[in-house]
């Protein structure tokens, strides 16, 4: 009787032991739901549904412009000849630098004027000396001093004036040069140039020799459709990506909205002011831009990559215990740059998985 108790009690033992190494290894797997190991945890991510502003986005194409708040265009102030250019368009360019060289004969002309006013001023000089003198010995009357008095004074105002004149056109008083440096009255980049050694200058013409900025800010002048220029306001946040940097976001705000609508296009242009601190951005560069209006509406959402699609139907994998996700199906709305609307399927609060959720779906599915 003892031998059968023990053959009983070890047949109980060893088919115990086959049963405990026929169990399944973890991540334990069920129908649409899974139990994943400690180690399985740490290669996704999980995040919470909640209530999100409304991302009622609005893509529309740009193109990048300068600030024209920040920027320096240099007209010429005498007419001539360029006779040398010594930037070029790119170049960095500090306060005072020669950028191009002009000879002009305004340049001559003011020389002349101020040789003239000197000559006169030298003059009127030593006339009201020798008039002082005869003044004080009783040789000139007062009327007589103050008659040369008023000639110095007029020859001074005028030598002085045209030695302001000289200096402001970069002339000198001891040179008979017609040449005009035409300088940077700022730091920055030449962004624009357009005259070549040879050009003819008129200051009457309004044209630009070059323009100069530091780029540090620029403007993106965004085209909106007048079918949607109801939705965006000053003030509205902007996403803008550019062909040049498709990786590269840069984040602004609407900073200014058009009055003039452009009657082929049928759009309204918005301004987006943007730090350029790299000075990627360059003028003219095409840009993508996605306008975020400000709504106080708010829907359920759950970041993009949480959202999947299996057999025509979507999904999410949802966590309903510490190591415990189930494979749920969801109704989906719009979407955003980040966010999925959620209609139905789960609820806010509920944890979602977000980085790996089909890494999950793939481990349910192949039970």
């Amino acid at each position: 009787m003892k031998i059968q108790i023990i053959l009983i009690i070890s047949l109980i033992f060893f088919q115990g032991c086959e049963q405990k190494k026929e169990m399944p290894i973890e991540p334990k797997v069920y129908k649409n739901w899974i139990v994943l190991s400690d180690s399985a945890l740490t290669k996704i991510k999980i995040e919470e549904a909640q209530l999100v502003v409304d991302p009622d986005e609005l893509v529309v194409v740009g193109e990048v412009s300068f600030d024209e708040d920040n920027i320096v265009r240099i007209f010429p102030i005498v007419s001539g000849s360029v006779d040398k250019i010594s930037v070029s368009l790119g170049d960095y360019v500090k306060k005072g630098q020669i950028l191009a060289r002009i000879i002009s004969t305004d340049i001559n002309e003011y020389q002349v004027s101020f040789s003239i006013a000197k000559s006169n001023y030298l003059v009127a000089e030593k006339n009201l000396k020798r008039m002082k003198e005869l003044y004080d010995s009783h040789f000139a009357s007062e009327k007589e001093l103050t008659e040369v008095q008023n000639e110095f004074n007029n020859a001074k105002s005028a030598f002085e004036g045209k030695r302001k004149l000289l200096e402001l056109y970069g002339g000198k008083e001891n040179s008979n040069d017609a040449l005009y440096n035409v300088t940077a009255p700022i730091n920055g980049y030449i962004v624009e140039r357009t005259v070549n050694e040879g050009t003819q200058i008129r200051t009457d013409n309004n044209t630009n020799m070059f323009i100069i900025s530091d780029l540090q800010t620029v403007w993106v002048w965004a085209n909106v459709y007048e079918s949607d220029i109801s939705k965006v306001k000053v003030g509205d946040k902007v996403n803008v990506t550019t062909i040049a940097y498709p990786d590269k976001i840069y984040r602004g705000h609407i900073k200014k909205i058009g009055s003039v609508l452009d009657p082929e296009a049928r759009v309204v242009k918005v301004r987006i002011d943007l730090e350029n601190p790299n000075e990627l951005l360059k003028p003219e560069m095409f840009a993508t831009v996605i306008i975020m209006p400000t709504t106080s509406d708010k829907i359920l959402g759950v970041p993009q990559n949480a959202v999947f699609m299996e057999k025509n139907k979507t999904w999410v994998i949802r966590q309903t215990a510490v190591n415990q996700f189930e494979k749920v199906e969801i109704t989906k709305g719009k979407g955003s740059n980040y966010f999925i609307e959620i209609l139905s399927g789960i609820n806010p609060g509920d944890k979602i998985v977000s980085d790996g959720a089909l890494l999950v779906a793939t481990s349910i599915n192949n039970q």
